[in-house]
């Protein structure tokens, strides 16, 4: 009888799957052929077609293209790829490694990824098709005789020890590890920056749930979490003490409250945070006809659209449009014989705000007859409205009213519009609107694990730890993919279970399957969730009517730390929680930036020394900046006036000595009173002729042909280091002339002095340790070459190389002192 009995099961499984296909062949034919007719693509069909076209016999020609254009790969996030994607980087990269046929040019595959935070198995990821890959390419390259490069990235840039150091304790034991990494080895230790803050992770006791009390069906909730639920509780006890940490000197920015899904938890944390008057930037993602601000603007166009509808007026003279309140509302539906609508305009005369709110009504009666974008353009702009519906519900709302509006101007586009139209169209539709929560606002973020993948704050809050997924089919019938075994070249079998107790024993395999691999899923979930954290970690949950289950991520967590943790009050005097503190912090601090209880200790030995002097940072000298200010403001009787006369002269005959090298010789002196004309309004016509001819005669002179050669370059930069009796002397300045020959190098600087020292020995001693200073960064570059200085005197005009001798004596004296 039992084998008759499993033989039955098979086929009303395969009946229930044949029916399932029949059905859903039907479906996808008719939705293929909508989207052909239209010429669109959804993105599975992207994929699928890059695979054909890339996999096809007759793809020679689309490789030849591409394998011309592609010379380096990077494959980002590479955890959630999938298997059709990898398959077509595969043939992306195939001829990378073509031997001798390949292209001579070095081409390069950049694969960055991390299998632990592989979360997106419903969008096709497959973690375990990333170390897969790289065995694959690993042989690849090996055959190649390419190098292969593995690296495996241990340092976190964004958390601190002790947030670390839970993670890995997390993370450590063999069932756990295995769930997120296929290294046998596990999960290497995570290693902080050094400047990293230590970091808090606290543990709270779970909200256990009170007692029922007995309430009548119809006061029961329909959707939502009574305020004596666990949750509700838990929501409360987050709301203050966010409150307390913003007191205690966070901001409400730095709070990052993560859920596993979308749910009752979720909406009663937003709201708890709201009541409290926190700001809070509300869900991640909302459904746009479940926004209250879009309810509202709908109910508007009911109530306009048939006057009768007294529910439709009811709601919209509540709403931030109109502002009545309950006591309004009743003093005006209260015994009325006819329409809600007729009782506004009776009663209008005795309140002046029931008259404002019947003449807008008016007003939008009148502005409905228009296309639907520009009358709900109108009432969120002339009437105020969207000032309105921000000051109620805050600017979360502002997502939702830019969609409401893009998609009216959608459907202008798409139909014959009127407002009825857009309503029953708008309301056969589910648009999602996904608020970007990377844009920082100084508002607490509540939202999915799955969302905030890539984002990070200083305080995280795991709020939803006591659930673990729905195990596959339980009770209802579900889709369960089947082995591949021996059907490589086939579509993955399935079949559509019933009950547990139904199924076969291939389908109890493959939901065993499913079970392990949600499991693994959701412990990955957990390691993503924890290493989100900048500073600190709170892990806290809600429990239900039925025991907690043992494999959830609070049990986890716990079970790891609780031997290693403080248990210590909690800081809001409810209850106790556990600290774990891997790294311990100084017990003199109180608080941190972001709000993080300290508990009072012994202060370690190091915070009772003497802090050990800081090192001196090394001050470029910068020998040209105030050698020739310092020698000009020496000069005797020099006043300030005159000085900043001397400097301003020097820039423009050095910038005329720059420059004018480059120019033909004929040209030159008409370049040169061009750009004085234009640069020395302060200085008399003689005294610009007087410079430009200098420069033109210091130019022609054979004396200074050497330097301008072909080659020889101006203003060039000199930056380096030096050896000085106390420590390193860092150089920085910039030559006014450099030649490089094949035994030498000259290095000169012009000075403008006035009169021109007549001798070595009457060189101010500022210039020679210049380019004593010059000559010794230069030899350093050059140490083949003589190394040759000289000051080029353009009032006179004369050239003085400075002695060897001269020279070290310069730098000694500057290195000693």
């Amino acid at each position: 009888m039992i084998p008759l009995h499993e033989r039955r099961k098979a086929l009303a499984c395969r009946n229930r799957t044949a029916a399932l296909i029949t059905i859903a062949d039907a479906v996808i034919s008719r939705y293929q052929a909508a989207k052909d007719r239209r010429g669109l693509l959804d993105y599975d069909d992207l994929i699928d077609k890059t695979l054909v076209l890339l996999g096809d016999d007759r793809a020679a020609w689309v490789h030849y293209k591409l394998d011309q254009g592609i010379d380096h790969l990077l494959i980002d996030e590479a955890q959630d790829t999938s298997s059709k994607q990898w398959e077509i980087i595969h043939l992306l990269v195939a001829e990378f490694f073509a031997g001798a046929g390949a292209r001579s040019i070095r081409r390069t595959i950049f694969a960055v990824g991390d299998e632990k935070q592989s979360i997106f198995s419903f969008q096709g990821a497959a973690p375990h098709a990333f170390a897969e890959m790289r065995a694959l390419f690993q042989s690849a390259h090996a055959a190649s005789g390419l190098p292969f490069v593995p690296l495996k990235f241990k340092h976190s840039f964004r958390s601190g020890p002790n947030v670390l150091g839970a993670v890995d304790e997390v993370f450590a034991r063999n069932a756990i590890h295995a769930s997120v990494t296929s290294d046998p080895d596990g999960i290497p230790p995570h290693i902080a920056l050094p400047d990293a803050a230590p970091g808090l992770v606290e543990i709270w006791e779970t909200i256990k749930p009170q007692d029922k009390r007995e309430i009548e069906a119809w006061d029961a909730p329909f959707d939502e979490v009574t305020e004596r639920s666990s949750q509700a509780r838990l929501a409360a006890k987050l709301a203050s003490n966010v409150k307390r940490w913003i007191k205690q000197g966070a901001r409400a920015g730095d709070v990052l409250v993560l859920v596993r899904q979308r749910g009752p938890l979720f909406d009663a944390v937003i709201r708890a945070l709201k009541e409290a008057q926190i700001p809070v930037a509300g869900a991640d993602r909302l459904v746009l006809t479940e926004h209250i601000a879009v309810m509202d603007l709908m109910a508007l166009a009911d109530a306009l659209l048939l006057p009768e509808d007294d529910l439709a007026l009811a709601s919209m003279l509540k709403s931030p449009l109109f502002g009545l309140d309950d006591d309004d509302l009743f003093e005006i539906a209260w015994q009325r014989r006819g329409s809600l609508r007729a009782a506004l305009r009776a009663k209008a005369a005795l309140r002046p705000h029931f008259a404002e709110a019947a003449a807008k009504l008016d007003r939008f009666a009148a502005w409905a007859q228009e296309l639907p974008f520009a009358f709900y353009a109108r009432v969120l702009g002339a009437e105020r409205g969207r000032k309105r519906f921000l000051a109620r519900l805050g600017h979360e709302a502002d997502d939702a009213l830019d969609e409401f509006l893009n998609l009216a101007l959608d459907y202008e586009r798409r139909e014959t519009p009127s407002l009825q139209g857009f309503i029953a169209w708008l309301r056969g539709s589910e648009t999602e609107v996904k608020r970007d929560m990377e844009i920082r606002r100084d508002e607490v973020r509540v939202m999915t694990v799955h969302g905030a993948k890539g984002l990070e704050a200083p305080i995280v809050v795991l709020a939803d730890t006591t659930t673990v997924p729905s195990g596959p089919g339980q009770r209802q019938a579900r889709l369960i993919p089947l082995s591949r075994a021996g059907l490589a070249d086939l579509p993955i079998p399935f079949a559509w279970a019933g009950v547990r107790a139904s199924d076969t024993a291939t389908v109890s395999t493959a939901r065993e399957r499913l079970r392990r691999e949600a499991g693994d899923e959701y412990r990955r979930l957990l390691y993503v969730a924890m290493t989100r954290a900048i500073d600190r970690l709170i892990v806290c949950g809600a429990d239900g009517e039925r025991a907690r289950p043992e494999a959830c991520w609070w049990n986890l967590v716990h079970a790891a730390l609780h031997p290693l943790c403080a248990v210590e009050p909690a800081d809001d005097g409810d209850g106790q929680v556990w600290r774990y503190r891997k790294v311990p912090v100084p017990s003199g601090v109180a608080r941190t930036h972001v709000g993080q209880a300290l508990v009072a200790g012994e202060l370690p030995a190091w915070l009772e020394c003497e802090t050990p002097g800081e090192t001196p940072a090394i001050v470029p000298v910068s020998p040209s900046s105030a050698y020739e200010e310092t020698v000009i403001r020496a000069s005797t009787g020099a006043s300030r006036a005159e000085r900043a006369k001397a400097m301003a002269r020097g820039v423009l005959m050095h910038r005329l000595l720059q420059s004018l090298p480059d120019i033909p010789q004929g040209e030159r002196a008409t370049a040169a009173h061009r750009h004085l004309a234009r640069n020395a309004a302060d200085f008399a016509a003689s005294e610009c002729e007087s410079m430009a001819d200098a420069v033109c005669h210091l130019l022609e002179d054979a004396r200074f042909a050497e330097l301008f050669l072909p080659g020889s370059r101006a203003e060039v930069p000199i930056v380096g280091r030096i050896a000085g009796t106390k420590g390193t002397i860092a150089v920085s300045g910039q030559v006014d002339r450099l030649v490089v020959t094949d035994d030498a190098v000259l290095l000169a600087d012009y000075k403008t002095n006035r009169p021109a020292p007549e001798s070595i020995q009457d060189i101010p001693d500022p210039y020679v340790a210049q380019l004593a200073l010059y000559r010794a960064v230069l030899g350093q570059l050059y140490p083949d070459k003589t190394i040759r200085a000289a000051l080029v005197w353009t009032d006179v005009p004369d050239l003085m190389e400075v002695p060897a001798t001269k020279l070290d004596a310069a730098l000694a004296r500057v290195t000693s002192t």
